[in-house]
């Protein structure tokens, strides 16, 4: 019966996982990835092919995510699981505090990989204006040092 509540919170958790990565703004700026904002990206003045490639590379990029995402976060379910036992195994949660961290950096690599590929797109100029902008890729500074909302 426990395994059986186990693999339901598990598929729930899964669910909303996928349903909150699917549910974000519908418009091409916001949330574009790691360290994204829409600060200096409305001010890189993208060529139409640039919009193009930079939205397929996105979008390549959560369909690599996505599910690293969803088995992380059931990972995490089962290991806050393990916690609320009356007595947790010590080797039990190190173990899948491992498999987490794996797939964190699973994720790590795949958001450095998208960030150079973004670059790639951006010309020489682009790229600098994007680089004044703040940390990351585009958010957090870039209006006289002050921090936005999201930061």
């Amino acid at each position: 019966m426990n395994k059986i509540k186990v693999f339901v919170l598990v598929m729930v958790c899964s669910l909303i996982a996928t349903t909150a990565a699917f549910a974000g703004p519908g418009e091409w700026g916001h949330h574009m990835g790691p360290g994204h904002g829409t600060g200096g990206m409305a001010n890189l003045n993208l060529t139409p092919e640039q919009s193009q490639e930079l939205q397929a590379l996105h979008e390549n990029y959560l369909k690599a995510v996505s599910p690293l995402q969803n088995q992380m976060f059931a990972l995490r379910s089962e290991l806050r699981l393990m916690w609320n036992t009356a007595d947790p195994d010590k080797e039990e949660i190190m173990a899948k505090q491992k498999e987490i961290a794996d797939f964190e950096w699973q994720i790590q690599e795949q958001a450095t990989q998208y960030r150079l590929d973004f670059r790639n797109i951006l010309t020489p100029e682009q790229q600098a204006q994007l680089a004044g902008s703040g940390p990351g890729m585009g958010g957090g500074y870039g209006n006289g040092g002050k921090v936005r909302g999201r930061w």
